[in-house]
């Protein structure tokens, strides 16, 4: 019996001695890095950032362990650099045990401050993301360092993910993951550094090393987040031969089973009775815009994890629902009105990039349905949204389409109509008899997103969001406007008829859009099609453009002429700008002129966007035509009086 103790206390400490983390450590006696001038103007600067994955077999089980590893060193030049890392958050989503957690702070002087780990707190749910770990750093100043290295054992999961780019640069990064002999996949993603292989005590690993890493950087029109270097990985048990196809084809066959109900609740058939009896000439839009309409007015989705609310009885009985529960109630009010449709399960793409060709469980975190016979979507948790384009957070994403028979395919969520969303607005403007105020009668029509936006904050909002929101609606950007009458018409967030326009009809009054100038008026007329978005940037541009949705505006200005006056700078009026796609068609444009009648001078702009994703390479050409509305805005001319 001793012998065979003795013999698996030798099998368990050959087996750990094995593990990469246990050998691992850092510098019993650190120095400051020696960093370029340029990088000491950075708030900070990361030294080292090194992640070490390792799956691990258990000795006496067939289970798989996974362990993480996680290495810091951080230079910090400034005040703002040490709020940045003065406090350390470490998740434990999935962590069964804490193996170790240590940090010190290397001081100018060469002194060290380390952690006393009985200052490290742990804390619940902290906004939605989890548990976590966390701790302040001690004794950090200008100048010094910062090294945070921990180890968790984590329950096994085949998938992850890391990412590796930052707010601040770093000088070198490296990913390791350990899985000896077990089946394993890697990839990274935007980053020409590539994995290889090596072998760290004696297990066969794979790495990616990363130098100067530039600090992503937050731009207009981008999605910085999903654009960070980041690598994905997978470790399989052994023997298993797992294709990326197997993983799709198990998602598809559980979302199929539960979302393509092969019979229809009862409750679903009476509810079905009220809400449809009465209604004439029902299209199939118009069918699944009263499913739409009727869930969205009955049912609560409630974000907690309570099985119940997953639960179909339940649900139909209680009108509430998960997320995930609240497809299943579209499934069934769809299947019993026999519309075809379609379950798409994609991502945020602000958040993530979805990939078609490496499975990750951190993508499928959206669904949306598909009517295929309409070319539309419905939004089954977004309650501003009815029936027409995807929600513009992810448009561009790719998503995976499943249909009532489990087949699947991957397809780019597109938006059909250019002209879903637009404004139209027309503006007639006079003076007062003084000619020290002007006067502003618009009518404005907003279609697509910016009528779905504006619809939820007049039925979402409280009363005082809804007074700042009349700011918008009335031209931003004139100081003194007074807003003397405004209707809204077509405000119910529940209509049947495709992309209808919200209305407002607004007079405004404003003395500060005209500045005395002898016997004449400078009239500053670009303030009236409100504030526009400007690029001008330093630094050379990071992220790829991407627009929140395509978008149109059509503005008509009309301007009437006093009595006894002419206008003149009207070249100023005249702007042509574009860029044109690859057959000489052009994708975005801002293109403003005149024509003057009479006393009549009437403005007309057209500005729009065809796409929401534009070359990189072609920056400057559109950074040009956003710039041409601010140019617009910026645009004054003369209401001279004639001699």
């Amino acid at each position: 019996m001793i012998k065979k103790l003795a013999l698996m206390l030798l099998l368990v400490s050959t087996s750990s001695f094995a593990q990469y983390y246990k050998t691992y450590d850092w510098k019993s006696n650190p120095k400051l890095h020696t960093l370029s001038s340029s990088d000491l103007k950075e708030a900070s600067v990361g030294i080292l950032k090194k992640n070490v994955v390792e799956y691990n077999k258990s000795l006496f089980t067939q289970g798989l362990k996974r362990y993480e590893t996680q290495h810091t060193i951080v230079r910090v030049n400034s005040d703002k650099g040490i709020s940045r890392h003065n406090t350390v958050y470490i998740p434990m989503r999935d962590v069964t045990q804490v193996v170790d957690i240590k940090a010190r702070t290397i001081h100018p002087d060469g002194n060290i401050t380390e952690l006393n780990k009985d200052n490290i707190k742990e804390v619940k749910n902290v906004e939605e993301y989890g548990d976590f770990k966390i701790f302040a750093i001690e004794g950090a100043e200008e100048g010094s360092e910062i090294e945070v290295l921990y180890t968790v054992e984590k329950e096994y999961d085949m998938h992850g993910n890391e990412t590796i780019q930052s707010d601040y640069p770093i000088k070198e990064a490296r990913f390791i993951f350990i899985t000896g002999d077990l089946p394993s996949k890697t990839k990274a993603y935007r980053t020409n550094s590539k994995f290889e292989s090596v072998e760290l005590n004696g297990k066969a690993s794979q790495q990616i090393v990363l130098k100067d890493i530039p600090a992503m950087i937050e731009e207009q029109y981008a999605t910085p987040d999903a654009n960070k270097i980041a690598v994905a990985y997978q470790c399989f048990p052994s023997g298993q031969n797992i294709t990326h196809e197997m993983f799709w084809e198990n998602v598809v066959n559980n979302i199929g089973s539960q979302f393509f109900p092969q019979e229809t609740s009862a409750k679903v058939n009476e509810d079905i009775k009220g809400f449809v009896k009465g209604q004439e000439n029902l299209t199939v839009f118009k069918v699944a815009s009263l499913v739409d309409n009727f869930i969205k007015s009955n049912f609560n989705i409630v974000k907690n994890n309570n099985a119940e609310l997953s639960n179909l009885d339940y649900i139909l009985t209680n009108r509430s629902a998960s997320e995930f529960g609240i497809i299943k109630a579209y499934a069934h009010y769809l299947k019993a009105l026999n519309i075809e449709f379609e379950f798409v399960i994609t991502a945020n793409r602000f958040e993530y990039k979805f990939d078609p060709e490496f499975f990750s469980p951190s993508m499928l975190r959206d669904f949306i349905i598909y009517l295929p016979t309409e070319d539309k979507y419905i939004s089954p948790n977004r309650i501003e949204y009815r029936v027409g384009e995807a929600p513009s957070n992810l448009l561009g994403n790719h998503g995976l389409y499943i249909n009532k028979n489990f087949e699947y395919y991957f397809s780019k969520i597109v938006q059909a109509d250019s002209l879903f969303s637009r404004i139209k607005r027309t503006t007639d403007i006079t003076f007062d008899d003084d000619i020290e105020s002007v006067i502003l009668k618009q009518h404005q029509e907003y279609y697509g997103h910016w009528a779905v936006t504006n619809r939820a904050v007049m039925n979402l909002s409280p009363e005082s969001a809804k007074k700042e929101f009349e700011d918008y609606l009335t031209g931003s950007g004139i100081e003194d406007k007074v807003v003397e009458t405004i209707e809204t018409k077509n405000t119910d967030m529940n209509p049947l008829e495709y992309n209808l326009p919200f209305i407002v009809n607004a007079t405004m009054s404003s003395e500060s859009l005209l500045e005395e100038a002898g016997d004449s008026y400078i009239f500053q007329i670009g303030k009236v099609i409100g504030t526009q978005s400007e690029l001008y940037q330093e630094n050379e541009r990071m992220n790829p453009i991407e627009m929140d949705f395509p978008n149109q505006y059509d503005y008509t200005i009309t301007i009437n002429i006093p009595d006894g006056y002419s206008v003149d700078g009207l070249d100023a009026l005249k702007i042509d700008k574009s860029y044109t796609g690859p057959s000489g068609e052009k994708l975005c444009k801002f293109e403003s002129n005149y024509t003057l009648n009479g006393n009549k001078l009437v403005i007309t702009i057209q500005e729009f966007y065809r796409t929401n994703e534009y070359d990189l390479g072609r920056y400057e050409e559109f950074r040009t035509v956003i710039n041409a509305a601010s140019d617009f805005n910026k645009a004054s001319i003369l209401i001279k009086a004639e001699e």
